[in-house]
């Protein structure tokens, strides 16, 4: 989708859609909800949903008390939002009733759900197996098609191994560490497995622009922190095969971290391979150095792994991921952000930051900055 910039039109409205066990029962719900949320991650957590109902009648505690492991497939549809005679969805996905939680008062019942894949044996259940001679996407398809589910790999390199052990992991959690080390993020979804290449999608197109001073900005901060970042990566496997060591050693030249290493003992199979993976592994410790939150009012385009152009935030200005987006209907519609900066908007800044200490000799910011503010941004909607 190309960059757009965000409007606002006067006549709108949200709803939610909640099919319950293969049953539309949205019209049903419709006088006890209270609130709807769900909250969609880019990589590592399973996304989930969380529905409040007021119950003063006791329907939902007792003769409508839902059963945990029931499922759930949830959408949000807005009407005329940002323009007339306009109707849009976001599916949600399916998810599994995992927690019900009752308090009062007055008496209101929440339904838990999380993404149904984690229910299933993929999560759970621990195996033991060995590849040799193989490529990580070649796991990957063993591992989604074992799970019934089509691999999306969409990843420029693919590495090669002599061996790889899944020793009492679930097949999720295995991969999911084994991507880790070259950079990959994993995401499941109700048909499709998606291992994907971070730093690439973090070069994007962005979906959307949000300018200070939006009056759909409710909420904003940003920060950047050297605390958890690291300056180098260093990697030392003993290989027993080859009965040596194998070591690399990569730098961050732009990290602004306190000098410390990150030490790595992981397989490796070459000094190729050791470099490789010491410098994804560092991309992915100092990933969060620079962060954002932003809430406003709702957007359905906002989803994890995503990217998002900010303008107008001075040194915080530039292209981030969207790590989490959270959509809340209650009443009205709003839309919850938890943003990085790229890779590439970081070595900006970090550029401006140095050539404006040099000219001012003052610094921009110290170990731990934050920039925000409250609700009431001042300015216009651009």
């Amino acid at each position: 989708m190309a960059e757009s910039e965000l409007n606002a039109h006067p006549a709108r409205s949200a709803e939610v859609v909640i099919v319950y066990e293969g049953k539309d029962i949205s019209r049903d719900i419709a006088p006890y909800l209270i609130s709807f949320s769900y909250t969609d991650n880019a990589s590592g957590k399973a996304d989930d949903i969380s529905v409040t109902l007021e119950d003063r009648e006791g329907r939902w505690r007792d003769p409508w008390f839902p059963s945990k492991g029931d499922m759930i497939r949830a959408s949000i549809l807005t009407r005329e939002w940002d323009a007339p005679d306009k109707t849009e969805s976001l599916p949600c996905g399916t998810f599994t009733v995992d927690e019900i939680e009752c308090s009062g008062p007055p008496t209101v019942v929440v339904i838990k759900g999380v993404s149904s894949l984690t229910t299933k044996p993929m999560c759970r259940e621990k195996h033991d197996r060995a590849w040799e001679n193989v490529k990580l996407s070649t796991i990957a398809a063993d591992i989604a098609n074992k799970n019934g589910l089509k691999l999306f790999w969409d990843a420029p390199d693919d590495p090669s191994f002599e061996r790889r052990q899944q020793d009492k992991a679930s097949d999720l959690s295995f991969l999911k560490a084994l991507c880790q080390d070259y950079g990959l993020g994993v995401k499941v979804t109700d048909k499709q497995l998606v291992c994907y290449d971070e730093e690439s999608y973090e070069d994007h197109e962005a979906v959307a622009t949000l300018r200070f001073g939006d009056r759909r900005i409710t909420r904003y901060s940003f920060r950047t922190k050297t605390a958890d970042t690291y300056k180098a990566a260093r990697v030392r496997y003993h290989h027993p095969t080859k009965a040596e060591t194998i070591e690399a050693v990569e730098e961050d030249e732009d990290a602004e971290g306190n000098g410390r290493d990150l030490e790595i003992n992981e397989r490796v199979d070459t000094v190729a391979d050791a470099k490789t993976v010491a410098k994804k592994r560092l991309r992915d410790a100092n990933k969060k150095e620079i962060t954002g939150k932003i809430d406003m009012m709702g957007d359905l385009r906002f989803v994890g792994g995503q990217n998002l152009t900010i303008s107008g935030f001075g040194k915080f200005s530039g292209q981030y991921a969207i790590d989490k987006a959270t959509h809340n209907v209650s009443g009205g519609y709003t839309t919850s952000l938890e943003l990085r900066m790229g890779g590439e908007s970081k070595k900006t800044m970090k550029k401006k930051k140095k050539a404006d200490k040099s000219e001012s000799g003052g610094l921009f910011c110290s170990e731990d900055q934050t920039y925000k503010a409250g609700r009431g941004t001042t300015g216009s909607a651009k």
